[in-house]
């Protein structure tokens, strides 16, 4: 497997009155190519601000982040933005799908935002919903579903540009333990056909374990490197 994302010696604090808060101290790990790789830890342990920044949607103070070898922080605005939406997925705890869109739309949603044809984007969103189960609920909107079918449809989401990475935080946080595995599993699945890296933050060791590989964070450092 090729090399995707590369972190080195990322640091991130934050001031807080005369007190500063280091919250990443040193991290430093790679993602490979259809890999999924879970990060674990505690509440307050940093997992969740490691990602964002891996997703652009934060700032390092310190330490150098690479996609397929370019420096990150040479990236205008702009050229961020892109990689977001062109090359990364984002999944969250809170599905954060659109109410008064069905199902299908949310899945479209940012194919549309890249510029897709209409009929395009509805076409590959059905096909994606298609392959994570949910074929029969295309047009049910948000409250329509379960939980877990929520979350299967905001996977879709994230996949339907056709990402090289997938970051998601806490995903199965809101779901029951069946749903969560299930989760996972498609997670696992969706990997191994499409290539697509998934980096998954959580606490839950449990369902960790059916990923590639895990890692620790404790206290803003990275374990298991």
């Amino acid at each position: 497997m090729s090399e995707l994302l590369r972190i080195e010696a990322l640091c991130k604090t934050y001031e807080d009155g005369q007190d500063v808060i280091q919250v990443l101290k040193e991290v430093s790990f790679s993602v490979m190519q259809g890999e999924s790789l879970a990060i674990v830890g505690e509440s307050g342990s940093g997992k969740s601000t490691l990602l964002h920044i891996m997703g652009t949607l934060d700032y390092p103070t310190s330490g150098r982040i690479f996609f397929q070898n370019e420096n990150v922080a040479q990236f205008s605005g702009k050229q961020k933005a892109y990689l977001r939406n062109q090359h990364m997925g984002f999944i969250y705890q809170f599905h954060h799908l659109l109410s008064e869109f069905d199902a299908q739309e949310n899945v479209a949603m940012p194919a549309w935002i890249a510029g897709r044809a209409r009929a395009e984007a509805l076409k590959d969103a059905q096909a994606l919903l298609k392959k994570v189960g949910l074929g029969h609920r295309m047009k049910h909107r948000p409250s329509e579903l379960s939980g877990g079918e929520r979350q299967r449809v905001a996977i879709a989401r994230a996949l339907i540009n056709q990402p090289r990475l997938v970051l998601a935080d806490e995903p199965t946080g809101n779901l029951d333990a069946q749903s969560g595995r299930a989760v996972y599993e498609l997670m696992c699945q969706l990997t191994q056909e499409t290539g697509t890296s998934f980096v998954v933050v959580t606490h839950d060791q449990n369902l960790a374990h059916q990923l590639d590989r895990k890692l620790m964070m404790y206290d803003g450092q990275l374990k298991g490197a």
